[in-house]
């Protein structure tokens, strides 16, 4: 095996001289430079497996050093670990913050050192790392101090700093960044997909030291386990409080906006609505009649204030966008062709209907989530359920697919079917798509539905087969017509042995209670190859033809 590179960042010679020594000794590649600059330019150049960087270093602090490196690209997986005279927890919420995993205090024992430098190395975070004094008690008091979801320091961690910060500078700025403002992500996809959620955008953040934040601010979780992510940050002296007020306003914007877009990106398609990152500003000035700690909580409670009021705000806009949307009846449709996969011919088209273009209501997911959460589905559908049948109009061959909600089926029977009356105008070519956004409470009850939509001429499709709440239970029971295979499975078969097996376990199933497999979201050929082998009789997506106004064979 290779020996691992250690770069040692230190301005004292002789420190830099006795590590390097120590390392080699221990098996390890030693490399030296002697200041900041050098320490990321040879980082950048070398790519070593690990640096070692002194705190206290000219021009450049060692925190400075780290935030950089973990900025650029070509560094920003090397773990670093600082050298330091300090043992403060100051110090070492500052080194946190800058991105280093570990630390370790001047004077050290050779022992000391290369363990350290062996469990960076190996991803293991060192239990004694923390500074955090002989009387705390290990694990469960250290959980309380260090949050182990972010890595970010709680607040009781961070007063200390506060107070020498308010002594200097007088006046801190504080952002309350919460990224499940309207507490639905973990109702809705689970606490595991809410801790990623969390866990992304701490490391959004750290990423903004240097840019957003400077290396001297601080960033904190309000409390272990929190949604609620916190900084604080010096204002600039000889400011008006008006002027501050106003700066502080447009940093949160930037911030909301920068974490709104990385969350955006990291999590599309795993989350079917916008993710709504909210950042509020307060400020936090220096009283010496007054405890820190309490200064900091009133800070938090002005700005929680002034988050809820903006998430007011924003929920009445939403309601009012929507409530437009069913007054003006302002639903787009679109239809995507379905293909014979043996001969490539259009045998059916799936209506799609979403919100008004460039509005929080275009996806498709998040219209029909808001409606689910709001009590609007019955009336939403019915405008859907019109325009689909009407834009459609009497096809020469094919069938016309529409999505119907699960929460909506026994309604929509007991109702009489006057809702999808357009579509019962259109006799037996319509296959009623049910899309499983939420479990089924009750399988008896929900199997009368679909009898009466049965009766009433209608054949009946089970989406995203094989993925979510759409489950084998759910096939047994529905005894499905078809069978929508979920793109999720129709990804990648040829190259995933266990999606190849169930798409191929899905289309046996298929035959044996006489449905037909749809593959949906075929977009590569050897998606569309793969998919055709294991046996799937029809197929949609864009490779075979994007969505469009009007259906055209």
């Amino acid at each position: 095996m290779s020996r691992k590179r250690v770069l040692v960042v230190d301005d004292d010679a002789d420190v830099r001289s006795v590590v390097e020594a120590v390392l080699s000794s221990a098996g390890f590649d030693a490399l030296g430079a002697a200041d900041g600059s050098e320490g990321i330019e040879r980082a950048v150049l070398e790519r070593p497996d690990l640096v070692l960087l002194d705190v206290l270093m000219p021009n450049l602090s060692g925190w400075e050093v780290c935030a950089t490196l973990r900025s650029l690209p070509e560094t920003s997986s090397i773990p670093v670990v600082m050298l330091t005279v300090k043992s403060d927890i100051r110090d070492f919420v500052a080194g946190r913050q800058a991105g280093a995993v570990d630390f370790v205090t001047k004077p050290f024992t050779n022992a000391r050192l290369v363990e350290t430098v062996e469990s960076a190395l190996a991803g293991r975070e060192d239990p004694r790392s923390e500074p955090i004094g002989r009387e705390m008690p290990e694990r469960r008091t250290r959980g309380l101090l260090l949050d182990s979801l972010t890595g970010l320091p709680t607040i009781p961690v961070v007063v200390d700093a506060l107070r020498e910060k308010l002594l200097v500078d007088q006046d801190l700025g504080v952002f309350l960044i919460d990224v499940d403002a309207v507490a639905s992500l973990e109702d809705h996809y689970g606490w595991e997909l809410l801790d990623e959620v969390v866990r992304e955008a701490a490391s959004g953040l750290r990423r903004l030291v240097g840019t957003l934040f400077s290396t001297g601010d601080l960033l904190a979780v309000s409390r272990p386990g929190s949604s609620a992510l916190v900084a604080f940050v010096a204002l600039p002296s000889g400011r008006g409080e008006e002027e501050s007020s106003a700066r502080l306003g447009r940093k949160a914007r930037q911030v909301e906006e920068s974490l709104g877009a990385l969350l955006g990106e990291r999590f599309l398609g795993r989350v079917h609505r916008r993710l709504e990152v909210t950042v509020a500003a307060s400020r936090l000035s220096y009283n010496p009649q007054v405890r820190v700690e309490r200064l900091v909580e009133r800070a938090l409670a002005e700005a929680a204030a002034a988050a809820s009021t903006r998430e007011g705000e924003r929920v009445a806009s939403q309601r009012d966008e929507f409530a437009a949307i069913l007054r003006q009846r302002a639903i787009r449709t679109v239809y995507q062709p379905i293909r014979d996969l043996a001969t490539g011919s259009v045998v059916a088209w799936e209506a799609l209907s979403s919100g008004p273009a460039g509005t929080g209501f275009e996806s498709p997911e998040v219209l029909f989530d808001y409606a689910s959460r709001h009590g609007r589905v019955l009336p939403l559908e019915e405008i859907c359920v019109r325009f689909s049948a009407a834009r459609f109009g009497i096809h020469e061959a094919g069938l016309l697919f529409v999505n119907v909600e699960t929460n909506v089926v026994n309604e929509l029977a007991r109702g009489g079917l006057e809702i999808l009356g357009p579509l019962v105008d259109l006799g037996p070519s319509v296959v009623l798509e049910i899309t499983e956004r939420g479990a089924i409470p009750d399988f008896e009850a929900f199997r009368e539905g679909i009898s009466a939509l049965r009766r009433a001429g209608f054949r009946i499709a089970l989406d995203d087969a094989g993925s979510g709440h759409a489950s084998l239970h759910a096939i047994a029971e529905l005894r499905p017509d078809f069978l929508k295979i979920s793109q999720s499975l129709v990804t990648g078969p040829h190259r995933d042995g266990i999606k190849s097996e169930i798409v191929e376990m899905l289309v046996r199933l298929g035959g044996r209670i006489g449905a037909v497999t749809v593959a949906e979201g075929i977009e590569t050929e050897e998606d569309l190859a793969a998919v055709r082998q294991l046996g799937v009789a029809l197929g949609q997506g864009f490779l075979l033809g994007r969505p469009a106004p009007v259906p055209d064979s």
